[in-house]
Order: C-alpha cells, then sequence, then structure tokens
C-alpha cells in the first residue's frame, strides 16, 4: 500500500496537535506575513489583534478584513483563515475578530474581542480576550478563554516600540495537561523615510527556542506597498505587495517553508477612510519629516 507525502504530513499534524499544545501561534494576515511576522511594533491595520493589540487604536477609520488560506502548501488539512471588524471611536478602539485552523477532523476556532486606547497618541494599550474552541472528530469539543496585552509606544516619531504577552493567564482546554502556548513578543520599528520602514521582532515561545523576525516595507505613490521578510525557527524567507484602491486593500504575500517549501496569501481589506485616511497618515509623516530636518 502506497502512502503519499501528503497523507504523512497530515498523519503527523494531528498527531502533533493532539500530543501537544493546541492553538499555536501561526502568522495571520498577508501583510504581516510578507514582512516575515514583525509586526508587533507597527500594527497599523486590523491585523494587529494578531501580533499586538496596542496598535488598533491607531486606526483612525473603521475597518473590516478578511484572509483566507485555503491550502497552504497545497495541504487543504492546513487550510486557516479570519475575519476582523474594527471600530474606532472617542473612547477607544474596539474590534471583534473571528480566526479557524484545520480541517473536518480537526478544528480550532478563536473569537476575539478587543480593546485599545492611547494617551496623546504617542503611548497605546490594549488587550485581547480570547474564545478558544477545539473540536476533534470521536473525540468531542473543549472551550476555554484567554487574555493578550499589549503596548505600543513612539520613541520619536520615526521609532517605535510594541510588546505583546499572548495567554497571559496560562489556559487550560478539555482535560489537557498543557497549558495553552504563552508568547511574548517585542519589536521597534524604523523610519529613515516617510516611505520606508524597518522592523525587528523578537519572539518568545515560553516552550522553545527564541525566533528573530524581520521586515521592510517601501511604499510607492501612495498606492503601492512593496515589502520582504526573514524568520528564524523556523527559517523562512517571505515577500509581497499591497495596493490600495479607494476605501479597498488588496494585499498579497507569500513565504517559504524550509520543509514544506512556498505557499501564497492573500487578504482583503475594507478600510471607510479610503483615499482621505491613507493621505491624511501619509501628509502627517511627512511634515514630521520636515520639521525633523
Amino acid at each position: 500500500m502506497k502512502i503519499s507525502l501528503k497523507t504523512i504530513i497530515v498523519l503527523l499534524f494531528v498527531s502533533f496537535r493532539l500530543s501537544f499544545a493546541q492553538f499555536e501561534l501561526i502568522e495571520i494576515g498577508a501583510k504581516p506575513i510578507a514582512l516575515g511576522g514583525a509586526f508587533t511594533s507597527l500594527a497599523n491595520n486590523s491585523n494587529a489583534v494578531y501580533y499586538n493589540p496596542a496598535g488598533l487604536s491607531q486606526l483612525p477609520f473603521r475597518e473590516v478584513s478578511i484572509f483566507y488560506s485555503p491550502a497552504p502548501f497545497g495541504i487543504k488539512e492546513l487550510a486557516n483563515g479570519s475575519i476582523n471588524y474594527i471600530e474606532p471611536t472617542k473612547y477607544g478602539a474596539f474590534g471583534l475578530s473571528a480566526k479557524t485552523y484545520g480541517f473536518e477532523l480537526y478544528k480550532e476556532i478563536t473569537v476575539t474581542a478587543s480593546y485599545s486606547n492611547n494617551y496623546k497618541k504617542k503611548i497605546y494599550y490594549g488587550a485581547n480576550f480570547n474564545y478558544y474552541n477545539l473540536k476533534i472528530q470521536n473525540y468531542g469539543s473543549a472551550a476555554t478563554f484567554g487574555i493578550d496585552i499589549g503596548g505600543l509606544a513612539y520613541l520619536t516619531d520615526f521609532l517605535r516600540w510594541g510588546f505583546t504577552a499572548f495567554n497571559l493567564n496560562r489556559p487550560k482546554i478539555g482535560t489537557q495537561d498543557d497549558k495553552l502556548p504563552q508568547v511574548y513578543r517585542t519589536g521597534i520599528s524604523v523610519q529613515p523615510r516617510y516611505d520606508l520602514n524597518f522592523l525587528l521582532d523578537v519572539e518568545k515561545d515560553t516552550r522553545y527556542t527564541t525566533s528573530i523576525k524581520a521586515g521592510v516595507e517601501y511604499s510607492l505613490y501612495d498606492m503601492i506597498d512593496i515589502r520582504a521578510g526573514i524568520g528564524t525557527e523556523p527559517t523562512k524567507f517571505s515577500g509581497g505587495i499591497g495596493l490600495y484602491y479607494s476605501i479597498f486593500e488588496i494585499d498579497y504575500g507569500f513565504y517559504n517553508h524550509q520543509d514544506l517549501g512556498l505557499t501564497h496569501q492573500g487578504t482583503i481589506t475594507i478600510n471607510f477612510g479610503g483615499d482621505k485616511g491613507r493621505k491624511m497618515i501619509k501628509n502627517s509623516l511627512k511634515d514630521a519629516f520636515k520639521k525633523g530636518k
């Protein structure tokens, strides 16, 4: 009897998920993926929910985004996706998000309520309240709750620092002795020009070796962003592009896994500020750089 490589990978995946902690952190959103996952100090769109909830109050307008990866590396059993809704108000930014991971035999669902606010648009803080639901065919289902916190500071107009702690309360799910992953991330972003950003993140899962992630983003004509990234543990490289038109943003990203090869990702975002919001942000950056000179 022949067993395909894909079948072996799926069997190993299910075995790993049953044997170790569920709800491992995975990269969500084509923009952060293209930046190598180095998004903690940038966190400037709705995907900040998964990297640093403090960044959500940077958004000046309502935003909705949809991300779906039906078969990463050609393996539908690794399917994942998310939908995010962020509502900025004078009392801070509120968010509601949902993401899924897995297939019919094994499915993880996370629903997240987020809140973020800031002090004088210099110090940002936020939190996620996560509901985790795990369903395994023939095993039943279980649920639990987790809390993430994040902070972000504009040290100067061109230097930002961010920090996030995931699953700070160390939740357990079902009868598992192992707790859900507790992960810490910190990062900086350096902006030598208003249209250029360099990003660096350090990630520490309490069970594994420290991971380093780095990315760069360059903006062209206020309508196109070009991105690239690298990472360790596992070693990977990534890249992508963002296209803006009216209220729509389409992001494409790809990344390479050292064993599984290359895969492609996409996100569609509706930003209700549209061109007005982007011009407002770009003009603010340009003015800051002129003052800096």
